[in-house]
């Protein structure tokens, strides 16, 4: 899970039209606006634009180093400050948020920034685009009061304490009235942003712009027949068949775990100079200026949970390497969306590191470091990391059953932001929808509706982006096969750099350059489809049935 709080996007409209038929056309009510008339304009003093866009980009900049120190203030709070200090750090992420929003609508930077979009005619193409994505961001601001996000900031870091505290006693309702407080801040925080508009639009906008309810219903409406037949598929052959050896299960003692983990993110392109893997509660990536750090979460007794977690957090943290460093703290040195960011975590987690080739390669390394490794054979490892079945887990879930979990979290969390379902019915509410959409349920809050820190952290509206990553991940994986060609022998002697140079030249560094439906017309040739991961899932399936 990033954590990229208060980054811009871009304020272009954009149309299409997707033949898969999910995505209807990208509606975006945004405009550039001026409180100038045009007849007005006409008749301002010169202006040296140039020098109006250094004064734009120093703003920014400082912007984004209260960003950067709130983001230490909460990776912190993750992992290493004590439980004694959430009260102040709680104030003091307040404090600095307040100070964040004053800089943002001020009303000499939004003057700058309005001036600046009326003359772009006068700027570069990438100084627009910063420009452009700016004023879509601070026009959404503009109705926001000014101590609502000093108030969101508290309640939330508030929240995560306490889900800390919630989880480990496994127990909702220690969490629960905190909870309710966030949510009700989100409500109308959404509101301030949307003018009236659909709140839980807003809410999503924050992750990925464009994005409308409309268009992830039509999304999970397209993939939720393929998911439930995936699912009854997986319990017959689960009845059928029982469970494989597990070779990655035993005694794993997490030095050493540790050790293999930090091996796989190097090899992977992981840089150490200009990053950490701390563990957390929760794994985790965040980027602090030039200063990119993952977490993980070990488990003595699975090989398995850190090993994958550190993969899709090691996913994350490349974007943010791959990022323009000439473009620090501006849209152009930003990632796309979440959604993006999703499909860069979930490539590497999923397409990379459950194929064969990947294991070709691990496989003699994580022997060496676990000696009862030695003799179990690639195929009982596959099998094992490629096992699919209906489980309680999110971030243990295996690519078969995944979307369901976040099919479940958009369903519910759309009914707790319109009020139509209480904090306190949740427990009951996610076992009802775990029963319907997988046949099991939790038999604890902590399997349950504690195993997530997104809600604490007032995220509603980010969980889709799993399911959009994981779409844009099979037409970005389709296409870079396509332009440079089998990327198996690559990855089977460890070399990633192929892999890695192309999403870092074709992505990444394109920053907010396009809005993700467009990123993708423009990488891959074809706007966003389920083609790509249903295609891709269904021989995952195939070649589970076959062994």
């Amino acid at each position: 899970m990033p954590r990229h709080r208060g980054t811009f996007y871009p304020a272009v409209a954009l149309h299409y039209t997707s033949p898969s038929s999910w995505i209807p056309k990208i509606r975006l009510a945004v405009r550039v606006r001026s409180p100038v008339c045009r007849s007005c304009s006409l008749r301002r003093p010169p202006m040296d634009v140039q020098a109006a866009y250094r004064q734009f980009v120093a703003a920014l900049r400082e912007q984004a180093d209260l960003e950067d120190a709130l983001r230490l203030l909460e990776w912190d709070q993750a992992t290493y400050m004590p439980p004694g200090a959430a009260e102040d750090r709680a104030q003091q992420m307040a404090t600095l948020t307040r100070f964040l929003h004053a800089r943002r609508t001020d009303p000499a930077f939004l003057a700058l920034v309005d001036e600046l979009a009326e003359r772009q005619a006068s700027l570069t193409p990438e100084q627009t685009v910063d420009v452009r994505e700016t004023k879509w961001r601070v026009d959404r601001l503009r109705g926001v009061p000014a101590d609502l996000p000093a108030a969101r900031a508290q309640a939330q870091a508030t929240a995560r304490s306490l889900w800390l505290v919630a989880r480990e006693q496994n127990r909702f309702a220690v969490l629960a009235p905190q909870l309710a407080e966030v949510l009700q801040l989100e409500r109308e925080y959404a509101a301030a942003l949307c003018d009236r508009g659909d709140v839980y639009t807003a809410l999503l906008e924050e992750y990925e712009p464009g994005l409308d309810t409309e268009l992830l219903d039509e999304l999970f409406a397209a993939l939720r027949p393929h998911l439930v037949r995936w699912v009854d598929q997986l319990r017959e052959l689960s009845a059928r068949s029982g469970r494989h050896p597990r070779a990655l299960q035993g005694t794993f003692p997490v030095p050493e775990q540790k050790k293999l983990n930090r091996f796989v993110a190097e090899a992977l392109g992981f840089d150490f100079q200009v990053g950490r893997l701390d563990e957390s509660a929760h794994p985790f990536s965040i980027s602090i200026g030039r200063d990119h750090r993952i977490t993980t979460r070990y488990d003595p007794q699975d090989l398995k949970s850190a090993l994958y977690s550190t993969l899709h957090e090691v996913g994350h943290a490349l974007y943010e390497q791959g990022l323009d460093p000439a473009a620090r703290g501006l849209p152009r040195g930003t990632a796309c969306s979440l959604g993006v960011h999703e499909s860069q975590s979930r490539l590497w987690e999923n397409f990379v590191g459950r194929s064969e080739a990947f294991w070709r390669f691990l496989l003699p390394h994580a022997s060496r470091v676990f000696p009862q490794l030695r003799g179990v054979s690639l195929h009982a490892v596959l099998l094992e990391v490629n096992e699919a079945r209906p489980s309680l887990i999110r971030t243990e879930a295996d690519e078969l059953t995944y979307n369901l979990h976040i099919l479940l979290r958009y369903e519910l969390e759309r009914k707790l932001v319109a009020g139509e379902l209480s904090v306190v019915d949740l427990p009951q509410a996610w076992r009802e929808g775990m029963l319907a959409l997988f046949g099991i349920a939790p038999t604890d809050d902590r399997e349950g509706v504690l195993q997530d820190i997104h809600w604490a952290s007032g995220a509603f509206g980010y969980f889709p982006t799993y399911t959009l990553g994981n779409l844009y991940a099979a037409q970005f994986m389709e296409t870079a096969e396509r332009e440079v060609g089998p990327l198996s022998p690559h990855i089977e002697r460890g070399n990633f750099q192929q892999l890695r140079s192309w999403l870092e030249h074709r992505i990444h560094r394109l920053g907010q350059r396009f809005r993700a439906p467009d990123l993708l017309q423009h990488v891959t040739g074809t706007p966003p489809s389920p083609r790509s991961l249903i295609d891709h899932l269904n021989r995952r399936l195939d070649w589970l049935l076959r062994h």
